[in-house]
């Protein structure tokens, strides 16, 4: 059980990515006469193709270390911030230690990609010139997996719930009858991100670059479809899809489960927002709060956040119990 509190969690977390990049303004303050003004910053196949001034630089490098820093604070705060164990005995998947080793790594890699580029400007009297060796690259990541490790070995352990999920109490389901309970959840949030990445891939594809444009508007628009979920149970058991097609989509038959439980999602317990593929479990979470909990005949459970799911469980609980 940890004993620190959420504030020096956040500063555990938020630090290490924040001071990644003073080495770099240090660098671009202190070699101000050894660097050409504009900056190489921006590097493709065939060498510099955007550039930055001296100053705006120096501001981008420590715009990116407190973005960093408050992202992932933030992330553990909220994951945090309800006073109740993040992990369960059964989990293989440590939430602060995870998170705390993806702050570190992060930074590093960000950090040394920021400065090797500015060492790449030294005493180049003409900036298009500037060249990004691939080895810097390489650095960086093993850089950032470096500090991914000892951040996981720094940080403390998530505490380890000792109560496990209580099984839903099954709803009576005649032989003979048909039954039915459905509900849908969405996300603002990620509907707004999906909408702002698809409306900038529209215009980065039309004014700046088409392939940049289409990566953008791709992402937007499966960040928008994960943003919409429906959960439906019936005779045939559990229906999860997303978007308005409903893909993808997961189906658990009765005969496939061993167990259903509501209980109260964390997305931090499952390593975030979203389709979370971790060990021992998949997870379908698009916010914080009651969920439905199913644990399959293979030991492997499945999760999904959706409201009023006390009812869903116990309606799916009673078509397992009617099909045994």
């Amino acid at each position: 059980m940890t004993t620190l509190s959420p504030i020096r969690l956040c500063l555990l977390a938020g630090l290490p990515p924040a001071l990644s990049v003073v080495p770099d303004i240090v660098l671009l303050a202190a070699a101000a006469d050894r660097l050409p003004d504009p900056l190489a910053t921006h590097f493709g196949a065939d060498g510099a193709d955007g550039f930055t001034g001296r100053v705006p630089t120096m501001f981008v490098s420590a715009g990116l270390g407190v973005g960093l820093a408050a992202l992932f604070a933030l992330i553990l705060m909220m994951g945090t911030r309800r006073d109740k164990p993040l992990r369960r005995p059964d989990s293989p998947l440590d939430p602060i230690r995870l998170l705390i080793g993806s702050a570190w790594g992060v930074g590093g890699f960000v950090g040394v990609l920021l400065l090797s580029s500015t060492l790449a400007n030294l005493d180049v009297a003409d900036a298009a010139q500037v060249t990004l060796p691939a080895w810097a690259f390489l650095i960086a990541a093993a850089t950032g997996l470096l500090l991914g490790t000892a951040g996981w070995i720094a940080a403390p352990e998530s505490p380890i719930s000792e109560e496990a999920p209580v099984s839903a109490e099954p709803l009576a389901i005649g032989r003979t009858e048909r039954v039915s309970w459905s509900r849908r959840t969405a996300s603002p949030w990620m509907l707004m991100i999906g909408a702002v990445a698809l409306l900038m891939g529209i215009t980065v594809g039309s004014v700046v670059h088409p392939l940049t444009g289409v990566l953008l508007a791709v992402t937007g628009v499966l960040l928008a479809n994960l943003a919409l979920v429906r959960v439906v149970v019936d005779q045939h058991g559990l229906t999860v899809g997303t978007g308005p097609l409903g893909w993808p989509r997961w189906r658990l038959s009765p005969e496939d489960i061993a167990d259903v439980s509501a209980d109260d999602i964390s997305p931090i317990h499952y390593g975030g927002y979203g389709i979370r593929l971790i060990p021992g479990a998949t997870a379908v979470v698009l916010r914080g709060g009651p969920g439905i909990v199913v644990t399959r005949r293979s030991g492997r459970r499945f999760v999904v956040s959706v409201d009023d799911a006390d009812t869903g469980a116990a309606v799916l609980a009673g078509v397992i119990a009617r099909a045994e």
